[in-house]
């Protein structure tokens, strides 16, 4: 079983969309030809078309971007959504930017392909464009050799996550996941890049970004790595 298909169909009640993201978004970027990169079910890009946008969602999720797919009506004509690598991001053109939330960034095979996919991105991106990625803060989590996942319960499943830190080079990320309907257990992992914050400023000013901003939240709090997520505007 696809590890991500265990949450597909539950994707949005498990990671509610926060307005604060779309508040963050809208700071850098008003409107304009968007990629979200590992949009699951498509629950931004929808967000954003009532915007003003014109976003593609991309996943290599099969069961994600059907539902994704499944719900866009008729008449909407700027949004479309599509099964694809990240790395193949300059198939579509100039872009006025990228994101990349979810810890989407952590399942690109090696730190290359990292390098990579920001270089593809700053070539993509107009000259006032920028790229947003969301990422869970690995020095902390490396540090500390724990991570503190909530369960996510409610009527209908019970959602964990944990990481194996056997491996120090890619981690062992654990989805286990209980439907309470059917009476039935499914378990699925997968293995992540550990990135570090100086790894990933370093990676971005290489691929060509001049401002590069790290924020703890969506309020524009400094990043001072003691928190969970970081949040990265790199800009042109």
């Amino acid at each position: 079983m696809k590890l991500y298909d265990l949450i597909a169909e539950n994707y949005e009640t498990i990671f509610p969309l926060e307005k604060e993201k779309v508040d963050f978004i809208k700071t850098f970027c008003k409107k304009g030809k968007i990629i979200d990169a590992g949009c699951a079910t498509g629950e931004l890009c929808f967000t954003l078309l009532n915007e003003g946008f014109t976003p593609t969602g991309i996943d290599l999720n099969i069961k994600m971007i059907s539902i994704a797919q499944n719900k866009i009506r008729p008449s909407a004509s700027n949004i479309r959504f599509e099964v694809e690598d990240m790395l193949n991001i300059v198939k579509f053109g100039q872009l006025n930017a990228v994101f990349c939330f979810g810890n989407t960034l952590p399942h690109l095979k090696n730190k290359n392909e990292v390098f990579l996919f920001f270089s593809y991105i700053y070539k993509s991106l107009l000259g006032d464009g920028v790229f947003i990625f969301q990422i869970l803060n690995y020095d902390k989590i490396i540090s500390e050799q724990k991570v503190n996942f909530k369960t996510i319960e409610n009527g209908d499943f019970i959602f964990k996550r944990s990481y194996d830190f056997a491996e120090q080079e890619r981690l062992k990320f654990i989805i286990n996941f209980t439907d309470k309907k059917n009476n039935e257990s499914l378990s699925d992992h997968t293995f992540l890049l550990p990135l570090k914050q100086e790894f990933l400023k370093e990676s971005l000013k290489k691929a060509g970004f001049k401002k590069i901003g790290c924020y703890s939240d969506y309020n524009f709090t400094p990043s001072d790595l003691t928190e969970y997520s970081t949040i990265y505007a790199a800009e042109k």
